[in-house]
């Protein structure tokens, strides 16, 4: 694999797991969530239209029923009724449908709880929702990269855990409670202890289902984003959406006693710590509105 070196062992139960194992041998892991990821390519394209768009969100008929059910809402207040994905998508925009293309693709997996992080249902959602708007705030204010990517690139940045938390139940209170006392992070904590963290098995992952270069970057390096290689500023917003959604308490788990924020993210994106209050009131903000929107889509 590309990317950064880690040890891929694992003992459990006196026998040795790669990464690779890892992903194998864990049940009902999430599926690449191919139709959004086809809106997401599809919606950068100069000549996307939303005829093509509906094409592509008619691959999935639970999709459609919800991007239906959200045109004819009451958030949009139309006099007539929206009967066709083609008129929604107008309606609605390509950029909007693309998010909610990704949020309902994700969502059924997101909201399972994650007993080995401490995480009880829905609070994966809350906290991947959260980053994903807070790093689209961080990159309007920043300028220097693409919202869209860096909002898709926050709600996949935590995958890794949708594996590793089957192999850590019983395990997470130990292991919090090691990063308290040698007074580090967990993931630190699941680097000594497994030998590599749910960055790794979640860049893994994103690997194995093709996502794009900067989005497998952001979910491998958001916790250490100065070591990044490439497309810094995208894993930089990440990491600050990151550090501001466990400091407002959005979705925490057993693994967010603390949190190693690197301040010099915030220079390599053109913005100081001062903005710090700004960014997380302007992300609790949109954080709130999403959640109303994608309920009335979600019913």
């Amino acid at each position: 694999m590309e990317g950064f070196a880690v040890q891929t062992r694992l003992p459990v139960n006196e026998t040795m797991l790669t990464l690779s194992d890892i992903v194998r041998k864990t049940s009902d892991l999430p599926s690449s969530p191919n139709v959004a990821l086809a809106a997401m390519r599809y919606a950068t394209d100069p000549d996307a239209s939303a005829a093509g768009m509906a094409k592509i969100i008619c691959q999935d008929s639970s999709l459609v029923v919800r991007v239906l059910r959200l045109a004819n809402s009451a958030f949009y207040g139309l006099q007539r009724e929206v009967v066709n994905v083609s008129d929604a998508v107008v309606m609605l925009g390509l950029r909007t449908v693309r998010h909610l293309a990704l949020l309902a693709s994700t969502y059924p997996w997101m909201t399972r709880p994650l007993p080995g992080y401490g995480l009880g249902p829905r609070e994966m959602w809350i906290h991947s929702l959260s980053v994903g708007v807070g790093a689209q705030v961080v990159a309007e204010k920043s300028g220097r990269v693409n919202p869209d990517l860096v909002f898709t690139a926050g709600i996949l940045h935590d995958l890794g855990k949708t594996a590793l938390s089957v192999w850590l139940d019983n395990k997470v209170n130990a292991m919090a409670r090691l990063a308290e006392l040698q007074e580090t992070t967990f993931d630190v904590i699941e680097r000594k202890v497994l030998g590599f963290d749910h960055q790794d098995v979640g860049a893994y992952m994103g690997e194995a289902w093709n996502l794009p270069k900067p989005l497998v970057m952001a979910i491998r390096t958001h916790h250490r984003p100065l070591e990044t290689t490439e497309y810094a500023e995208v894993v930089y917003c990440v990491h600050v959406a990151d550090y501001l959604s466990r400091a407002m308490g959005l979705g925490i788990g057993g693994d967010s006693m603390s949190y190693d924020f690197k301040e010099e993210t915030l220079f390599g994106l053109h913005l100081s710590y001062s903005q710090m209050d700004q960014l997380a009131d302007e992300m609790l903000d949109r954080y709130e509105k999403q959640e109303r929107l994608f309920e009335v889509m979600a019913a």
